[in-house]
């Protein structure tokens, strides 16, 4: 087939979010007619499941719901599997199931459910969030043998969470051009002046006679990230801000982002530490500052870039004549204009290594290669690069530069994502102060 063909084919191508912890209730009334029949090694397990450990309303939390959750996150998190460790966690699980009973509750209230789309796309969230290939959490769960049930419980519940905030106050939040104006006026005065890249546990201190208690755990909490815990799993269990559902992920912030309190003890953290719990007017704070950068201004050597490739070969089994590899050349540098273009001729052709290659980071490109891509535009097609095989034809097809000022449009939806999630801790501390809370162990 002809290049021309080949090339005309090529771009008609491109134009063409419960295991229901009543089942508790029920086995104690019929447990004394099970209890016979059970072997003895299921005995123990057998009783977890019957103890009650706490009340919510209506709803009861068992021992086993506790001893789950407690698996999943030292599995998780990389803790060691002892009495000592389940011992100092048994109060943080405990808190987490309560305030996981309450959301589901305001969600059957709202007559909100969760789909198995929205789990599933949850679920490949929280696989993201965490690094870990498709498919990870259910290795996770075969691997480690935790309860499946008990780690889906944590998710919907988070899911069914957003959702019932949704409906309840989604409406009554709106983001005026004038805030808008603010913040951008607050970013050009920070220019230049450090951020940070950070995650966070909060913890709240509701009620004054708490505070020692909770004090403790976030003590416990920061001795436990730095003897090696990960952090995504304790904040995603312990974590009482929105950015729970992100492994505790603030992003980058800066200069009048933070309490004043959070702000001093960042700016005498190394990068990859973990901060003494801090107390703030709402709470207990543990900090974990990842990176820093300069407000507002470009970060070149942190850029990602999206491109495609054609391999021109000279040897194997697919190898080009000189003439047809010239002949290619010409069409590209007339005729391909867009990475769409690049990729259907790739396809086309079928030379291996050809198509779309997906997203480097320019910190990992060296010699040639990195010099040719960082001086093409985007969807802008290089001269050929020699290669021990051939050649190859390089295309950026989009540059991410972190840093920078952010668009009206982010600085919006950040304002009401910020918001929003105020609301939703208000409401969450509204149903724990109304719910008739039980606590029996």
């Amino acid at each position: 087939m002809g290049v021309n063909a080949v090339l005309s084919r090529s771009r008609s191508a491109v134009h063409r979010a419960c295991l229901s912890i009543t089942v508790a209730l029920f086995m104690a009334l019929v447990a004394p007619l099970l209890a016979p029949a059970l072997p003895a090694q299921a005995q123990p397990a057998a009783d977890m499941v019957l103890r009650i450990a706490a009340v919510v309303n209506d709803d009861i939390i068992s021992v086993y719901d506790i001893e789950a959750r407690s698996d999943i996150l030292i599995a998780s998190a990389g803790m060691p599997d002892t009495t000592e460790t389940r011992a100092r966690i048994r109060d943080q699980v405990l808190r987490a199931l309560i305030d996981e009973t309450l959301k589901l509750q305001e969600a059957q209230r709202l007559d909100q459910t969760v789909t198995e789309e929205e789990m599933t796309r949850a679920v490949r969230q929280v696989e993201q969030q965490n690094r870990i290939p498709p498919g990870g959490f259910e290795d996770f769960i075969q691997a480690t043998g935790v309860d499946r049930e008990s780690a889906l419980r944590q998710i919907r519940a988070e899911v069914a969470w957003i959702k019932s905030i949704r409906v309840l106050f989604a409406s009554q939040v709106d983001i005026t051009d004038e805030q808008v104006d603010i913040v951008m006026n607050r970013l050009q005065a920070a220019r230049g002046k450090p951020e940070y890249l950070v995650n966070e546990i909060y913890l709240p201190v509701d009620n004054p006679t708490e505070e020692a208690r909770i004090r403790q755990n976030a003590e416990r909490l920061v001795a436990q990230l730095r003897e090696g815990a990960a952090f995504p799993p304790l904040a995603r269990q312990f974590s009482q801000s929105p950015s729970a559902a992100k492994g505790g992920q603030l992003g980058w912030v800066r200069q009048g982002d933070l309490d004043t309190a959070l702000e001093q003890a960042l700016q005498g953290m190394p990068e990859d530490s973990v901060s003494d719990p801090i107390r703030t007017v709402g709470g207990f704070h543990i900090l974990h500052m990842l990176d820093r950068r300069r407000t507002a201004e470009p970060d070149p050597d942190a850029a990602r870039l999206s491109i495609s490739q054609l391999a021109l070969p000279s040897r194997g089994p697919k190898a080009l004549s000189r003439a047809t590899r010239e002949e290619i050349k010409t069409v590209v540098r007339q005729n391909v204009e867009t990475c769409e273009d690049l990729n259907a001729l790739a396809e086309e052709m079928d030379v291996p290594n050809s198509g779309a290659v997906g997203s480097v980071p320019v910190a990992r490109l060296q010699g040639p290669m990195r010099d040719i891509l960082l001086g093409l535009g985007e969807n802008q097609a290089s001269e050929p690069l020699r290669t021990p095989n051939g050649e190859l034809i390089l295309m950026v097809c989009d540059r991410e530069v972190p840093g920078g000022m952010p668009t009206r449009e982010d600085i919006r939806e950040r304002l009401y994502q910020e918001r929003l999630d105020a609301i939703a801790n208000r409401h969450l501390r509204t149903l724990r102060q109304q719910a008739l809370i039980d606590i029996r162990i």
